[in-house]
């Protein structure tokens, strides 16, 4: 009998983890925002996520549960992976543009389809990190971000620093230990004592939803 157990039950584990990869739903997402532009999902790695330095996700809106559509915020959220967890999902994170001339970048939430062009990773004067369209701002240096090496100790893991062109402050993740926590800028601390101006993109999430129903392998 015992024999039979070990035999049997890594076989019930699989067909339990099948199962739960095949039940994946989003029906908040769906809720919120069911615009697709394919049946299929386009690869993930072109669309990477970003990463705090304590590997929490750095979200805005439907790039997590945890962010509403309507929210124009941005986020440092539980990294949440597809397929690991019943009530939550993975989702697409964001678009990458750079202009080679300048260093910069511009980042823009793949997610985000039903906000108007709302999608553009931007900061303003007075610290606010939010989701705005770049015919909305006073300054194209608002969305313009450019990426600085940390010191040697804290030089791994591709964790880089991100420099606002208009504010000339770096992005940072603000709050204690709650579970969702504002993302904004404030000044640069290049010596990395604030460990929380540190994020790197990640191409490991699968699972992932690109639209609503629809996610990769």
């Amino acid at each position: 009998m015992h024999r039979n157990c070990l035999l049997l039950c890594p076989l019930v584990l699989v067909v339990i983890h099948a199962c739960a990869v095949n039940s994946l739903k989003s029906d908040r997402l769906c809720s919120q925002c069911s615009k697709c532009e394919s049946s299929t999902c386009p690869a993930s790695e072109a669309y990477p996520h970003m990463t705090a330095y304590d590997d929490t996700l750095i979200a805005g809106a439907l790039q997590s549960d945890y962010v509403d559509s309507d929210d124009r915020g941005v986020y440092s959220v539980p990294d949440i992976k597809g397929g690991e967890s019943n009530k939550y999902n993975s989702y697409f994170g964001w678009r990458s543009t750079s202009g080679s001339a300048s260093g910069y970048h511009r980042f823009s939430n793949y997610m985000d389809r039903c906000s108007g062009g709302q999608s553009y990773l931007t900061a303003e004067k007075h610290g606010k990190v939010s989701l705005r369209s770049l015919s909305s701002l006073k300054s194209l240096g608002e969305a313009d971000w450019k990426s600085i090496n940390p010191p040697k100790e804290l030089n791994h893991r591709e964790f880089r620093f991100w420099v606002n062109r208009a504010t000339g402050k770096c992005l940072t993740v603000f709050g204690g230990k709650t579970k969702k926590r504002t993302v904004g800028v404030t000044k640069c601390r290049f010596d990395g004592s604030n460990p929380y101006q540190l994020f790197a993109f990640r191409f490991h999430y699968h699972k992932a939803f690109c639209c609503c129903g629809v996610y990769n392998e």
